[in-house]
């Protein structure tokens, strides 16, 4: 399957076009919401910080770093499509990597080891960023 992330305008109908269905506005809001939390990279992260021993400030720091590449490559290549000839999409790539590093001030990560986090603004942050993003961005 190619684009996997790529996140397309919803269709217009048009009258004789046929008729939306009722919820289908509200299904492509979640395939967009969806498609923009790096889920799968937050796995990673919170997988491989379980091994860093408590205390290891730059290793946790270096560690959340590593991941924030890994978002940016694994949806540049998860929203391009070659076989249409369509190259990555840049917003959903960046408003991934900054879901990403909301997610991480929500987890604490670096940010709890440097003494920076507080915990209610990561959470409001993650629902603000998190639920109005696919709100008002619905593709190209």
């Amino acid at each position: 399957m190619t684009a996997p992330f790529r996140i397309q305008k919803p269709l217009v109908f048009r009258a004789g076009d046929g008729n939306p269905q009722p919820g289908d506005e509200f299904r492509q809001y979640l395939g967009r919401l969806l498609k923009m939390i790096p889920a799968e990279v937050l796995g990673v992260y919170t997988i491989g910080a379980g091994f860093i021993p408590k205390g290891e400030r730059l290793s946790e720091a270096i560690w959340a770093a590593i991941c924030l590449v890994l978002v940016i490559v694994v949806r540049t290549f998860g929203t391009a499509d070659p076989e249409n000839g369509q190259g990555p999409q840049r917003f959903p790539v960046f408003v991934s990597a900054v879901a990403f590093v909301i997610w991480l001030y929500n987890l604490g990560g670096p940010f709890a080891s440097y003494h920076v986090q507080i915990p209610y603004i990561g959470s409001l942050a993650v629902l603000l960023w998190s639920f109005l993003i696919p709100y008002f961005y619905k593709g190209e």
